[in-house]
């Protein structure tokens, strides 16, 4: 199945966070499996149509969930000191946060976790997206410590793709 998160005739913001919240909280409450559009319109106090006037299918939906979930629940955040302390112990530090993100997610909120790891293993946008930014942040680590002589000149994109890689492989 094709996964896209294009939306029909760019809705309101309001409304598009709305379903988006309302499938998160359907997610949460009925499971990943057993969640559908209905379920979401009914929290809406909406029709399914209304839902797919929004967004094109049900992938679409799960896409735009996953997407939010991976932009406000598993978005790292370096600490503020990280400017004084080397390019490897900040991408240690990364490497640790993202995992601890994930442990959080995969005991604190399991039905969301299914989501993300489905988002992974599907290769969503939402997913390419949140592997995009999490390469860029650790491609300019892996730069400044090639610029500062810490690491031996290398691929900056490969060098982060690898790292993100084998971060990802905790899941």
């Amino acid at each position: 199945m094709e996964i896209g998160t294009t939306v029909k005739n760019q809705p309101q913001t309001g409304y598009l966070s709305s379903i988006i919240e309302a499938g998160t909280a359907a997610c949460r409450l009925y499971g990943l499996s057993k969640t559908n559009v209905v379920d979401i319109a009914r929290l809406l106090g909406k029709s399914p149509a209304s839902v797919y006037k929004i967004f094109p299918s049900k992938a679409a939906i799960w896409d735009a969930i996953a997407g939010n979930f991976f932009e406000t629940d598993l978005c790292f955040t370096p600490s503020a000191g990280g400017e004084l302390t080397s390019a490897a112990s900040r991408l240690k530090e990364t490497a640790l946060g993202q995992h601890r993100l994930m442990l959080r997610a995969h005991h604190g909120d399991s039905q969301m976790f299914d989501l993300i790891v489905l988002a992974a293993e599907g290769n969503w946008p939402s997913f390419r997206d949140h592997l995009t930014r999490l390469q860029a942040y650790v491609g300019e680590l892996v730069a400044t410590g090639i610029a500062t002589e810490e690491f031996a000149p290398r691929n900056v994109v490969t060098a982060a793709a690898c790292f993100c890689a084998s971060v990802i492989s905790l899941w």
